[in-house]
């Protein structure tokens, strides 16, 4: 059985989570700056996969005019190779920027739920 299964301690750091059963222990302007915080990341969030989705849309009308110029096979495959890598770069920019947003946000809710306690 594992350590963590028997309930031994670890030597990792343990992640704080807070208990929100007793929310009288938050200051009500760290949970509104909180709230603030999730509501305009997701806001953020979202019209990043909007504007995602339409650039994707208008990428793909693009690739199926180049699709339609082709000559022969060898043409065929190396304009889908191109189509795919532009996607696939394009795809990998957008899930990287929006893991960026999200981190942000997680470090700033553990900033605010986990204030630095005096010693």
């Amino acid at each position: 059985m594992s350590e963590r299964r028997r309930g031994e301690a670890s030597d990792k750091p343990q992640l704080a989570i807070p208990n929100f059963a007793n929310l009288s222990e938050y200051a009500p302007p760290d949970l509104l700056k909180l709230t603030g915080s999730v509501v305009s990341t997701l806001s953020e969030v979202n019209s990043r996969l909007i504007s995602f989705a339409q650039a994707s849309l208008q990428n793909h009308m693009a690739a199926a005019d180049e699709l339609r110029q082709v000559q022969n096979p060898k043409d065929l495959v190396d304009v889908q190779i191109r189509i795919a890598r532009r996607a696939y770069d394009d795809y990998v920019e957008e899930a990287t920027k929006i893991s960026e947003i999200v981190q942000k946000l997680s470090a700033d809710a553990l900033a605010a739920l986990n204030p630095p306690r005096p010693m």
